[in-house]
């Protein structure tokens, strides 16, 4: 099993239902790199995290926009075959444990990169 640690930020969290009726939240993270760039800033990159039921529940319940969030999770690859006959693969982050950051960690990592 594949596991995956992610501390970032709501960019938004959509709630969702697939096609066999299961409730979930497609919820996009933005995390900023360790390290800057050659340009000397900070590059962020964004990804799609699922979140299933009582995470499903508690995303739509107390999430907004922009507040830090720990999320423990594992990779899961989908594959299918798309329109063209063409074989094609995502690999998709299931999160597993979600944490909400303190507002004093959120001020804090701001002023670390102000």
């Amino acid at each position: 099993m594949t596991f995956v640690n992610l501390i970032g930020r709501v960019v938004s969290f959509d709630p969702k239902e697939s096609d066999n009726g299961v409730k979930y939240t497609d919820l996009r993270v933005s995390v900023m790199r360790p390290y800057k760039n050659y340009d000397g800033n900070y590059d962020t990159d964004y990804f799609r995290v699922a979140l299933f039921e009582q995470n499903h529940k508690r995303a739509q319940d107390y999430f907004r926009k922009g507040m830090g969030i720990a999320i423990k999770g594992r990779l899961e690859v989908s594959k299918w075959i798309d329109d063209q006959d063409k074989n094609r693969t995502n690999v998709n982050i299931i999160a597993e444990h979600v944490i909400f950051l303190p507002r004093e960690i959120e001020e804090y990592s701001a002023d670390l990169n102000s």
